[in-house]
């Protein structure tokens, strides 16, 4: 943090000796500054906050406070006297993100440094793209995040890199899911099976209990049904005896 301080005080310094040489710093210049720019952007902690910087000359680049490429402001307002060209790189280098006049403000863009050149007098051959939208409502007149040089087109590469990675990403998840779900189901189809066989063993013992409870009560009613043919044969016996013991008696 104290490194970057001493740059910035060391570039002011360089700017004011060399305003046209390179980026400059736009501190509080009294009756010399040409006005204000506002602006907003995020900060370190992802908080959206408000900054300002007050050229001083025109034909000047200017870096915004506190501002980079991966913490560009994202709105920006002209209140200076100038037409501010704004650009998304610390250099005022490459294709504009948007030109405000005097009052013009934009929304929804990635600014980094702005450049000034006097409203009626010569603009450095670069272009007047007004851009006035809503400081409250997020309108934007000027060009969105997209194709906005190198800067878009690295922005829109991360972001289709991103959604390549997210797809493989759901598609790993969905190869994984249905790999769980074939487990699952040959799973419970081989506990079916385990029921199934316990439940034909258990049914096969019933079975044979059963049919050796018949066999035992076939072999009970046998001897029984023997017991009385005997029972029967004794008694038959025992009467033909008397019988003829009476004949017998009576001859």
């Amino acid at each position: 943090m104290r490194l970057r301080t001493t740059t910035a005080v060391l570039v002011g310094a360089l700017a004011l000796v060399l305003p046209t040489a390179g980026p400059s710093l736009a501190d509080d210049h009294g009756d010399r500054a040409l006005g204000t720019l506002n602006y907003r952007f995020v900060n370190d902690n992802d908080v959206e906050e408000n900054g300002q910087i007050r050229p001083a000359d025109n034909n000047t680049c200017y870096v915004l406070t506190r501002t980079s490429r991966d913490r560009p402001a994202v709105a920006v307002q002209n209140n200076t006297r100038s037409r501010a060209h704004l650009f998304d790189n610390r250099s005022c280098s490459g294709e504009e993100v948007a030109t405000l006049r005097p009052d013009g403000q934009v929304n929804r863009v990635r600014v980094v440094s702005a450049y000034f050149t006097p409203v009626n007098g010569a603009d450095d051959g670069r272009g007047d793209n007004d851009g006035r939208g809503d400081w409250n409502n997020g309108g934007d007149h000027g060009r969105g995040d997209e194709g906005r040089g190198d800067q878009g087109r690295d922005d829109q590469a991360r972001d289709d890199q991103g959604r390549d990675d997210q797809a493989r990403d759901d598609q790993g998840r969905g190869d994984e899911g249905r790999g769980d779900q074939a487990r699952d189901d040959q799973a419970r189809d081989d506990q079916a099976r385990d029921d199934e066989a316990r439940d034909d063993e258990a049914r096969d013992d019933e079975a044979r209990d059963d049919e050796a409870r018949d066999d035992q009560g076939r072999g009970d009613q046998a001897r029984d049904d023997q017991a009385r043919d005997d029972q029967a044969g004794e008694e038959e016996e025992e009467e033909e005896d008397l019988l003829d013991a009476v004949f017998r008696a009576m001859g």
